[in-house]
């Protein structure tokens, strides 16, 4: 009796095999998200805006510390700003109506405090398209604001379960246009409020 007891305990474990379908360490998954964006205008005569921001990603299912995403977003925003302008000793008032599209690839690196919290640093580049509708005494002007844009910034992103997220973030961005009669470059300081999901 002692004896198979012996050979009993001595037996090796045996792990259970992988189910079908189930995440690996290494998998990356399909990521829908959409956020909320309330843009600072960091120019002069750069109106603040509001605007959606629609991401498809592909997110490390890793549960590690840190986790990586690449990222493709398009995004909608508009605003619009009132602003007098001394013209040969006569103030006159000007209103800029202002939106953009901006289409960008990004990546971000995910530094997670546990696995259902994390904070992430990243970046953004592409292409806006936009314009910027100016009106006066003078009449209406409009002018093209299309041009290479970037963002760089980072957040919080929490998991409320195993498929939905919500984060916060921060980015400065700025759109650079190469037509002439623009004011300058177009820098913003954007605040996010975003959720996401994969199936």
């Amino acid at each position: 009796m002692a004896c198979l007891a012996g050979v009993a305990n001595a037996a090796p474990y045996v792990l259970p095999e992988n189910q079908p379908g189930a995440y690996t360490g290494y998998d990356w998954t399909p990521v829908w998200g959409i956020d909320a964006l309330y843009a600072i205008g960091a120019e002069k005569h750069m109106p603040d805006m509001w605007g959606a921001r629609l991401n498809f990603s592909l997110y490390s299912m890793q549960r590690a510390s840190v986790r990586h995403q690449f990222c493709l977003s398009v995004a909608y925003e508009a605003g619009n700003e009132k602003y007098t302008e001394d013209f040969y000793g006569y103030d006159v008032k000007f209103k800029d109506e202002m939106h953009a599209i901006p289409i960008t690839l990004g990546y971000n690196v995910h530094l997670a405090v546990c696995d259902e919290v994390a904070f992430f640093l990243g970046g953004r580049a592409g292409y806006s398209i936009g314009q910027v509708k100016e009106k006066s005494v003078f009449g209406t002007e409009k002018v093209d604001t299309d041009g290479f844009t970037f963002g760089v910034g980072g957040g919080i992103q929490i998991q409320c379960s195993d498929a939905v997220y919500v984060r916060l973030g921060y980015e400065f961005g700025r759109t650079y246009v190469d037509k002439k009669g623009v004011k300058g470059n177009y820098g913003q300081h954007t605040i996010s409020l975003g959720v996401g999901c994969w199936f």
